[in-house]
Parts: C-alpha cells; sequence; structure tokens
C-alpha cells in the first residue's frame, strides 16, 4: 500500500466523522490483510487526521497512536458522538472501491 495514497485518505477524513482501518486500506488499494498493522502504521507516520481511524464496530482501539484516551478527546472535541463506546455509524466515511465510472456527459 502506497504511502502517499494512505496519507491522502487519512487526511482526507473529515473532522467529526471516522473511516475502518479497513476503510482506511481498501480506498488506498491496500489488501485487506494489511488493515491489521494499520495503526502501527499511522503511529509511526503521524499522518493529521490519523486519529479518526477506528476498528470497523466504532471503538477505539487499545493501543490507537498509542493514547487511546487521547485519541477518544479529539474526535469528541470535533463533534463525533459517542454510545455505549462505539463512534456513531452514521458518521462513518466508507469508501468508494470499484464503483463504476460515471458515464461521460453527451457532447
Amino acid at each position: 500500500m502506497d504511502s502517499e495514497a494512505l496519507r491522502e485518505i487519512v487526511e482526507s477524513i473529515p473532522p467529526g466523522n471516522w473511516m475502518s482501518y479497513a476503510d482506511v486500506v481498501a480506498a488506498a488499494g491496500g489488501e485487506p490483510r494489511q488493515a491489521i498493522g494499520l495503526n502501527q502504521r499511522l503511529t509511526r507516520a503521524g499522518f493529521a487526521g490519523a486519529h479518526r481511524v477506528l476498528k470497523v464496530d466504532g471503538t477505539i482501539a487499545p493501543t490507537a497512536l498509542g493514547d487511546p484516551e487521547k485519541v477518544r478527546r479529539k474526535l469528541k472535541r470535533e463533534g463525533l458522538r459517542f454510545e455505549n463506546g462505539k463512534a456513531s455509524q452514521e458518521a462513518r466515511v466508507r469508501p468508494d472501491v470499484g464503483a463504476p465510472d460515471p458515464e461521460p456527459a453527451a457532447a
């Protein structure tokens, strides 16, 4: 998975929203198994918006960016709501991977 593509995806997640590790990997053109090590990679890279990458169920990983409580505080400051420890699914951003290109406009 290309680091530049990964950075672009992570930095494009709007404040108050989130993507899962698997969503980020898919959007960056990676293989599903790469989601396993993504938290470590984001921790090392220090990309802006990396705190917006959560587990698929909306929970914050126990090792998220080395400080899961700091991640939670940042997300709450951005307005992301949590219920029973899970971020709102309505705030989840999903990649548009494999979608057909729109038809070109008629000339």
